[in-house]
Formats: structure tokens, C-alpha cells, sequence
């Protein structure tokens, strides 16, 4: 089990129960919800670490 953190609203979750991933720049994000990512998706830069 590997957590990760939803970089829109910060929710930690197990990226195996990830609702969507999104790449960005190579890398793979995680979200908690369809909203989350597409939030990300709009604006990617502002939500990448």
C-alpha cells in the first residue's frame, strides 16, 4: 500500500484506490475524486510540486 497525497485538496490515499491519475512533466499525480484531477488538469503548474 502506497500512499500518496491528492496535490489538489491534500487528501492522503492509497494510489491503488486513486478515482484518477493525471501525468504532468513525467510524473504521475494522484486524485481523490474526478474533480480533484480535473482541477489539476486545468492548471497543472499550480498544483505540481
Amino acid at each position: 500500500m502506497a500512499m500518496v497525497t491528492d496535490p489538489v485538496c491534500g487528501m492522503r490515499i492509497d494510489e491503488d484506490d486513486a478515482a484518477a491519475t493525471a501525468e504532468y512533466e513525467g510524473r504521475t499525480y494522484y486524485f481523490c475524486s474526478e474533480a480533484c484531477r480535473d482541477s489539476f488538469v486545468s492548471d497543472p503548474a499550480s498544483y505540481a510540486a
